[in-house]
């Protein structure tokens, strides 16, 4: 790769990053100042990334062709409208993909009645301005206008479609429906104003390429911002009933879903409670059926809970629990499904795990908890609080929810039996079968 390569893909970066800055602070004023800033830039960016699209590009590796208007500007409208669904409401995003089809729209007709100008006698050129060149620029500029409505329903069905498969990956969901939009958009739009172009599959690699690099690159720059800016906001519009338009039928779902998730977490400890991991498993085993990958449930149970309850009070039961709660999350997968069963019980959903990976978690787990207790300064004896695990695997234990759970707490039991404070597995079962005590 040359310097000059270098020097013009980190300029192109560069301009990526001005743009986030830029856009995102019109984003974060849009309360006092509305959305007009952001639609007016967004708008201008239509126009200009369309015409750069139709005439510039950048050779930045040998027959690769990058135009700055297709990779920056295109990406940076797309993402900024995925923004403005993510956190404000689809509504918002209606309006304002709205305002930029009608001033390019409006723009395009403007053109069109300046280029019959062109052909009066009376004309005088100050510069030399070809009637062909505004008429090709009106056709690009159609073109793209079209298909980003189309982008933008397209970006919001598909992060819809990926906040159901991962509910807890924020940046994979944007840089999945960024990626995935931008490779149809740009084979269509390719397609369409180079399709007797000599150079059209280089033309068409490069602009997936470029694309899919910023799109990666705003997606993680965006899902930043969302993390560092948090407003939670789960409450159902008045107007919900409104569902036969698809900006409307995506808000609210998406809304339903949050709330849905709130409503399934126990509130004492934040853990999913015992009717999420009920409702929860049966869907894991299907797909890890489906799949064919392994799945494996953990049922722990707090040791002695009752006498520490007992003997030292409830608020320093409480305190275990928070304290257990605490390093289940800290100690599990993001994929993972870390819930309370009830009282001193826990349970844990492992997709593709296998039953040495859930039961080194396992272990994970108690080493964590003996940490917390120890820095929490708990009025209790040292090596106290401790817990038995047992888990169950699919398939090599059962292929069934309920045998699962039936498997993972007769290990569980038989943990107890053998003395507590241990993980029990199909490869690790004790010998004795006494009743706990």
């Amino acid at each position: 790769m040359s310097h000059d390569s270098v020097q013009q893909i980190g300029l192109l970066f560069f301009e990526a990053l001005f743009l986030s800055v830029l856009l995102l602070a019109f984003f974060r004023v849009r309360n006092r100042f509305g959305l007009a800033p952001l639609c007016v830039t967004l708008g201008a960016f239509q126009h200009l990334q369309t015409t750069l699209a139709a005439a510039l590009y950048l050779e930045i590796f040998p027959g690769i062709y990058v135009s700055p208007g297709s990779t920056v500007l295109f990406t940076a409208t797309l993402v900024m409208t995925l923004l403005v669904y993510i956190r404000d409401d689809a509504a918002e995003a209606r309006s304002l993909i709205v305002g930029i089809v009608a001033a390019n729209v409006t723009l395009s007709i403007v053109a069109l009645l300046v280029n019959l100008h062109l052909s009066s006698p009376l004309l005088v050129l100050m510069q030399d301005v070809s009637g062909q060149f505004l008429v090709q620029n009106l056709w690009s500029l159609l073109i793209g206008t079209c298909l980003l409505c189309a982008d933008v329903i397209l970006v919001i069905v598909l992060y819809e479609f990926f906040y159901r498969l991962l509910p807890r990956a924020l940046f994979a969901r944007i840089a999945l429906s960024i990626v995935c939009v931008v490779t149809i958009d740009t084979t269509l739009f390719v397609s369409i104003s180079f399709y007797d172009s000599p150079d059209f599959s280089k033309i068409l690699l490069a602009g997936v390429l470029g694309k899919t690099a910023f799109g990666v690159f705003y997606a993680f720059i965006v899902s930043a911002y969302l993390r560092l800016f948090p407003v939670p906001n789960l409450a159902l519009p008045d107007d919900a009933g409104e569902g036969r338009k698809v900006f409307h039928i995506l808000t609210y779902r998406q809304r339903y879903e949050l709330l849905k998730d709130e409503l399934m977490r126990e509130p004492m400890t934040g853990l999913f409670n015992r009717k999420f991991f009920n409702d929860n498993l049966p869907r894991e085993l299907r797909r890890a059926q489906r799949l064919e990958h392994q799945l494996n449930v953990l049922l722990l149970d707090l040791d002695n809970f009752k006498q520490i309850n007992d003997r030292y009070g409830h608020q320093a039961g409480d305190d275990v629990i928070l304290l257990m709660a605490q390093a289940m999350q800290e100690s599990f997968r993001a994929a993972d499904i870390p819930c309370r069963y009830g009282g001193e019980e826990f349970a844990v959903i492992l997709p593709d795990a296998t039953t040495d990976s859930a039961t080194i978690a396992a272990r994970r787990l108690r080493e964590k908890l003996s940490d917390l207790c120890h820095a929490a300064d708990l009025p209790l004896p040292a090596g106290i609080v401790t817990f038995t695990a047992g888990i169950a695997s699919y398939p090599a234990d059962a292929d069934s929810p309920d045998e699962l759970v039936r498997i993972a707490d007769q290990r569980l039991y038989a943990g107890k039996r053998a003395g507590r404070d241990r993980v029990i597995s199909a490869d690790a079962m004790p010998a004795s079968s006494m009743s706990p005590a």
